[in-house]
């Protein structure tokens, strides 16, 4: 017959939480260079990570302060801790003394980043407060995807990592407008027994904020539709080229004349009602036709002539050529000058 088990009895420990407290203090500052690495090599490893899906974010990281770390413990652990009597070490509970951020730009962002941060890192945890807050109808406060998170067996077995290999973070993925409100959440500290006037009026702004999130996702999917459309519209050579030209057939048509250039959306914006503001009418047919028929000569001058030449200022020494009295204030005119005293067709 088999024996039945026996859980062995875990004797109370009599905890002396100053020494606790001191214990702690002495761990951070022993190894707040140390976790100041580890954060500056996570930061970089975040980054270059989600550098491809999502080019706008921005990534930061932060210390939590030691005595910030000592008040969450008293407020959260101490005293269930203290009831059980079991022997513990505070920073085995602030799991968040390093905290980095990743800021996106759209909703639809954060699942795609959380994808390519779970493949590189073992994930122990995860508090997601976007589902949470859109499951309620009643609730407000910022939403967010929270991760406790430690390097995965494949980056510990790298040299550049290892020594972080047992280094615990938190990573919160927010957007911005998440972010905005999160600010001010921290803010109203008070989310409960307050009066009614005021909570309506901390619903009416959360959902503010959570419809200007909506907003902006879908100004991204009309926009990535114009895109689309743009691009179509110039693959085919439709008869929509003889319309009037925007930024997207612009940005489409300059970035395959000049690839290695990056045109940055709204200085193109800009340079565009600059063009529209001369000349209403002027097409995207126009603009092709000016790259193709005299973009090489007017890179040859600029060869010649030792004139340094970005991109933008090609393209408007290709547009003067279109009709010289219509586009000369696109030039300077010691720039004209010299064009027309050196330039050869």
């Amino acid at each position: 017959m088999k024996k039945p088990t026996v859980e062995a009895k875990i004797e109370p420990v009599e905890i002396d939480i100053n020494h606790k407290i001191n214990e702690f203090r002495t761990y951070y500052d022993d190894n707040y260079d140390y976790l100041l690495s580890a954060s500056e090599v996570f930061k970089t490893l975040i980054s270059a990570l989600i550098v491809d899906s999502a080019p706008s974010t921005t990534v930061s990281f932060r210390i939590k302060e030691r005595e910030e770390c000592i008040d969450k413990f008293k407020r959260k652990y101490q005293k269930p801790l203290e009831e059980k009597a079991i022997d513990f070490q505070i920073k085995d509970h602030i799991t968040d003394i390093i905290g980095l951020r990743i800021v996106c730009l759209y909703n639809d962002e954060i699942k795609l980043i959380q994808t390519h941060i779970e493949e590189n890192f073992k994930r122990i945890e995860i508090t997601d407060k976007i589902s949470q807050l859109e499951s309620t109808e009643d609730k407000f406060g910022y939403k967010g995807l929270h991760l406790d998170l430690m390097l995965n067996e494949q980056r510990n077995s790298l040299p550049e990592y290892s020594k972080f290999k047992d280094i615990q973070f938190e990573l919160q993925i927010r957007t911005v407008i998440q972010d905005a409100w999160s600010i001010l959440d921290h803010k109203i500290k008070y989310k409960k027994n307050i009066p009614t006037e005021l909570k309506r009026g901390i619903n009416r702004l959360s959902a503010l904020f959570e419809i200007a999130d909506e907003e902006f996702l879908r100004i991204k999917g009309v926009t990535q539709q114009a895109q689309q459309k743009a691009q179509t519209e110039i693959t085919s050579g439709s008869k929509e080229l003889e319309e009037q030209i925007n930024v997207f057939k612009f940005i489409i048509i300059a970035q395959e004349h000049f690839p290695s250039y990056h045109f940055i959306e709204y200085k193109a914006d800009g340079f565009v009602g600059d063009l529209l503001n001369l000349e209403p009418k002027f097409s995207t047919k126009d603009l092709i036709e000016a790259l193709q028929n005299n973009k090489e000569a007017v890179e040859e001058y600029a060869l010649d002539t030792h004139s340094y030449m970005n991109p933008y200022t090609v393209i408007r020494h290709c547009i003067y050529l279109l009709d010289k009295n219509k586009y000369k204030s696109l030039l300077y005119d010691s720039q004209i000058g010299k064009f027309e005293k050196n330039f050869k067709l």
